[in-house]
This record gives C-alpha cells, sequence and structure tokens, in this order.
C-alpha cells in the first residue's frame, strides 16, 4: 500500500508540473500588449461590400486611452475612424472593430489578429456597409517591412 501511494503522490506531482507548463506556454501577451502590438502604418487592400471591385491603400493605427485612432487613405481620400478591441467567440479572441464613413455611406469592419514572420500585425477579416449588412467586403490590413505608403 505505501508504495501504490508513493506511486500516486509522483503522478499527481507530474501532472501539476505538466499543468503548470501549459499555462505557462507559449510566451503569448496579454491583451494589454496589443494595443502596441498594433499601432503604426498598415499598407491596406480590399473588396468593396456586393463588388468584384477591389482598391488598395494605406492605414495609420494610434492609441487614444482605450480606443484606437485609425486613419484610412484610399485614392487621394482620407477616411478617419475609430476602433476598438473586442472579445469574440465563446473563447474570447480578441479583434480589431472599425467604424468609419466616406461622406455616402456608414461601415464597420471586424478583423482578426494575427502576427506575421517578421512579428508584425496584420489585420484581416470582411466588413459591411451598415444600411446593407447582407453583403460583405474584405480587408488585409498588413505591415511593409520595406516601407509603403504612409496614411498622414
Amino acid at each position: 500500500m505505501k508504495r501504490s501511494l508513493t506511486l500516486i503522490q509522483v503522478l499527481a506531482g507530474f501532472l501539476l508540473l505538466f499543468l503548470c507548463g501549459i499555462s505557462g506556454a507559449g510566451g503569448q501577451g496579454t491583451d494589454s500588449d496589443l494595443p502596441g502590438f498594433l499601432e503604426g502604418n498598415y499598407s491596406l487592400i480590399g473588396k468593396k461590400p456586393g463588388s468584384d471591385d477591389t482598391y488598395s491603400g494605406s492605414a495609420r493605427i494610434r492609441i487614444n486611452g482605450d480606443k484606437l485612432e485609425v486613419l484610412r487613405c484610399v485614392g487621394s481620400s482620407r477616411f478617419p475612424a475609430e476602433g476598438s478591441i473586442i472579445p469574440v467567440t465563446s473563447d474570447r479572441i480578441s479583434h480589431v472593430k472599425v467604424r468609419w464613413s466616406d461622406g455616402k455611406d456608414r461601415y464597420e469592419a471586424l478583423y482578426a489578429v494575427h502576427g506575421d514572420a517578421d512579428n508584425y500585425a496584420r489585420l484581416s477579416g470582411p466588413y459591411v456597409r451598415m444600411d446593407d449588412q447582407t453583403r460583405f467586403g474584405w480587408e488585409l490590413l498588413y505591415v511593409d517591412p520595406n516601407g509603403g505608403p504612409i496614411c498622414r
């Protein structure tokens, strides 16, 4: 009996160490690190909602308190936008929600946050025109390490 109790104690110790190792594994940051990871200048490509029309441009994300200030530059137009980091899905995975207007229509995007091979932020996801949420567009925002266009 004494031998089996020792074996159970050893197995319990290994299980505890294993679970502690899993909780600290991966070197993942906290959500409080995310705004700093997102801040910067991006190249932008997209497809308009309900259309085959594509476009390219640039965007700038800056932190302002608990909000993200986003400036979108497409063609010769500049569109200021407001963003926020929100939890999505039952796992509460952080996404970026951005709302803007082009002077005619209002839009809302929901971007998933990824890291690229060089550890720059990459945002991708659908967006809709607020008065017709049945047709989706799609955008990708990425950092060009060689220096892409800068939205000012």
